[in-house]
């Protein structure tokens, strides 16, 4: 039984939350990084954007991509999605250590537009995949080990 003013969240609800919240943080960088004015500020913005991303992608790695690897590999899917996390990873590695300002900025954009590409994915194909041939319990039982995870406040 769940504490009063505690409330169940399905796993997939949890991933398009994040995903809503990292959009706000890509549509920001978007019109940041043509405005930065030096090197570095372009290699603060991807690190942050590495610290919202890594731990989102880890996260959908070990509670949801696991679980649906037979279905998504069957799909085609499974190697695309590893494909663009390795990409945006890579990415975000090749800004830090850019040279210039300006090749800093070419690739953090690139990461931020691969980066809406792979939400796009997610949200209209895998997750929808993931409720077809989840149990209800199952989507809220690790929307729970992601709470856990993310020490969600409860109050």
């Amino acid at each position: 039984m769940e504490a009063a003013g505690q409330h169940n969240m399905k796993i997939t609800d949890a991933f398009i939350a994040e995903h809503a919240v990292i959009n706000t943080q890509l549509d920001y960088l978007e019109h940041a990084i043509p405005a930065a004015k030096t090197l570095g500020e372009v290699k603060v913005m991807a690190g942050i954007l590495d610290a919202a991303l890594r731990p989102h992608a880890e996260a959908e790695d070990e509670l949801l991509f696991n679980g649906l690897e037979p279905g998504l590999d069957q799909m085609g899917k499974l190697e695309k999605i590893q494909h663009e996390h390795d990409a945006i990873c890579k990415g975000l590695e090749a800004v830090k250590v850019a040279r210039t300002k300006k090749d800093a900025q070419r690739r953090l954009l690139s990461v931020v537009h691969l980066t809406r590409k792979e939400f796009d994915l997610e949200d209209r194909i895998i997750f929808r995949m993931a409720e077809e041939l989840l149990r209800e319990e199952t989507l809220l039982k690790l929307g729970k080990n992601w709470a856990r995870k993310r020490t969600a406040p409860t109050r």
